[in-house]
């Protein structure tokens, strides 16, 4: 079995990951931020539950970007590389959907200061585990492999003097983050996500 360390240290890209970056370039790079909406599941109550802190926002759904190009960015969790890691898509207008809560945060505090603002880079933080795949035919191994997973599970982005960081991961009521998980967390400040060592459990991490 190979070292973790190893496996990090590889400088070895795959087509797929080339291609994620690439997206990741021609969409985001250079581009102003104009508006900014949450997606939430709509629990029919006026109560909202995205704000989990001054420094910390919590979503079920989605963060849509609208840029000033005009272009409509939805960063998402997905599964395209694992189950579950940081995705997106380009949206040709941003619609209402059953079931679905859709919350403009444009004059919220924490994003008021980004509004306007170019990112200038976006750090891919990865996680990788290695295991063992197992398949059995009745109670019989017939087959064992090494198996690495990799999945992107937080951006950082960058502008000029600031970040933020967009991370698959639930902060469960003790407290305690939950990666890979089925819901986006936003940090604004560096100490909040290194509260939740974002940066500092990431296995590897890419520049675009």
């Amino acid at each position: 079995m190979r070292d973790i360390n190893e496996l990090c240290a590889s400088p070895k890209m795959t087509k797929k990951e080339k291609k994620y970056y690439d997206r990741i370039k021609t969409n985001l790079i250079g581009k102003t931020i104009k508006e900014v909406f949450y997606e939430e599941l709509n629990y029919e109550t006026e109560l909202e539950y995205w704000e989990y802190s001054n420094e910390i926002h919590s979503v079920d759904m989605n963060v849509i970007l609208q840029l000033e190009n005009g272009q409509i960015i939805q960063i998402k969790w997905d599964n395209e590389f694992y189950c579950y890691g940081i995705g997106f898509e380009i949206l040709k207008e941003i619609t209402n959907k059953d079931g679905i809560k859709k919350i403009k945060v444009t004059k919220n505090l924490n994003w008021k200061k980004l509004i306007g603002k170019q990112i200038l880079g976006i750090n891919v933080l990865w996680d990788i585990s290695e295991g063992i795949t197992t398949e059995y035919s009745g109670n019989r191994i017939v087959k064992s492999e090494n198996t690495v997973i990799k999945i992107p599970q937080s951006w950082e982005f960058e502008f000029e003097g600031l970040k933020i960081w967009i991370s698959a991961l639930e902060i469960k009521e003790n407290e305690t983050g939950n990666f890979w998980a089925d819901h986006l967390s936003i940090f604004f400040t560096n100490k909040a996500q290194e509260r939740y060592e974002l940066v500092k459990k990431a296995s590897t991490q890419h520049r675009v």
